[in-house]
């Protein structure tokens, strides 16, 4: 009898445990198919350099995603503000000022004034239990920290390619490497660069160089890197054929009106080159380097920010946007329709045979550069001298190893 009591006993306990475990698994499907409610009201920063005709494609885009966050969530009700760029952070720091503004603002986190937001206390930090980090290539992640804080969502990426006009190289090999380019422009394929410090950094890593350290410290003074790769910029712009710009407009032009075969370019003017030459027209490649020695070009990431006056639904709702804008399914989406856009979800693809020019700008950024907020605030003294430098070296002023020096003391100065 005692056995038998026994026996019912654990069965009695068994039979609880699974309803109580089929009850948690019944409350957990019902807790994440509860429907999304409440309103939001997202700014998008129309990205700069784009030409009305293009900006209104841009805003099509856009646009699109919030039809089908809509779709998928009726009962939310998101309201969709473009602004430019020069008025973007402006505009959003007094609106928050007042208790007002977007949820959440879609914005380039290159501007220095971010930092300051944070620390105004504007933004909302996220919590990373809230979303899905494991879908983002990791180094996107590093780029929108700030204090070891998250504060920004990635959504896209921009960085340096190498452009040039099919009509005028044809059937020529694109230079692959630094020694090429040279060559080509001795061949009468004319090279243009825009010169200063932050446009032509992407050179030092074909020298071996780093521009920071893993705690984001510039190093350049450092190492030989980016001395030789001063020196040879020196040399270069001795060359025939070759020339260095300061004005990017001016560079621009120069290329449009094909006077220049090759132009070191932003991603973010490709739509401007590509409505200028015809699409067809506009070739893109790999920044050149040096033998097992890539180019190092920066990354500019682009991301959701959030508004700390927002309530905790509102807030919610945001990051579910967020979360949305950013699966791999409609990255690609993105990347389709807007060829100058670099994904962020690690998890997307790019056919090179369909989309040749997607395929360049996501894998150049493979050897990108990061810079994450804090850092970015931090270097922003550094970046301003390391110009002036710059154009010390090129007018002959100034030595490449006194200038890397000098960029060294004022490293240790502004961090110690």
């Amino acid at each position: 009898m005692k056995i038998k009591n026994w026996f019912l006993n654990i069965l009695l306990i068994s039979l609880l445990l699974i309803n109580g475990c089929a009850s948690n698994e019944i409350e957990t499907f019902q807790t994440t198919k509860t429907p999304l409610k409440g309103e939001i009201l997202v700014w998008a920063e129309v990205p700069i350099g784009l030409t009305e005709k293009q900006s209104a494609y841009y805003q099509e885009i856009v646009n699109d995603a919030t039809i089908q966050f809509d779709k998928l969530n009726p009962d939310v009700t998101l309201s969709l503000k473009f602004v430019l760029p020069d008025e973007n952070l402006s505009n959003f720091s007094r609106e928050i000022a007042r208790g007002a503004g977007p949820d959440v603002f879609a914005v380039s986190l290159t501007n220095n004034k971010i930092a300051s937001l944070i620390r105004l206390g504007y933004l909302d930090s996220i919590n990373e239990d809230d979303v899905d980090l494991s879908q983002f290539r990791p180094e996107t992640l590093e780029q929108v920290r700030y204090n070891d804080k998250l504060y920004a969502i990635p959504v896209r990426l921009a960085t340096q390619v190498l452009c040039y006009n099919k009509k005028k190289v044809k059937q020529t090999p694109k230079p692959k490497t630094l020694d090429e380019l040279i060559l080509q422009a001795r061949r009468g394929y004319s090279v243009g660069m825009q010169s200063n410090f932050r446009a032509t950094i992407w050179g030092t890593g074909a020298f071996g160089g780093k521009l920071l350290d893993q705690s984001g410290r510039v190093i350049l003074g450092d190492n030989q890197g980016w001395i030789e790769w001063m020196k040879w910029l020196k040399n270069a712009q001795n060359e025939p054929n070759f020339y260095l710009i300061e004005d990017v407009e001016t560079l621009q032009e120069a290329f449009i009106q094909g006077r220049l075969t090759y132009m070191p370019c932003s991603s973010g003017w490709i739509p401007l080159l590509s409505e200028a030459l015809g699409s067809k027209n506009l070739g893109v490649a790999l920044l050149p380097g040096r033998k097992n020695q890539p180019a190092t070009p920066p990354l500019w990431t682009v991301g959701f920010i959030f508004n700390r006056a927002s309530s905790e639904n509102q807030h919610q709702l945001s990051l579910k946007f967020a979360q949305f804008s950013t699966n791999a399914q409609y990255q690609q989406q993105l990347q389709v329709k807007a060829a100058f856009l670099i994904p962020v979800n690690k998890n997307s693809k790019v056919d090179a045979s369909l989309f040749p020019k997607q395929a360049v700008l996501f894998e150049q950024s493979k050897n990108g550069i990061i810079v994450s907020l804090d850092q970015l605030e931090k270097n922003k003294a550094i970046f301003e001298y390391g110009d002036l430098l710059y154009h010390e070296v090129m007018a002959g002023e100034m030595t490449p190893e006194k200038a890397a020096s000098k960029i060294k003391q004022a490293v240790n100065n502004q961090f110690n």
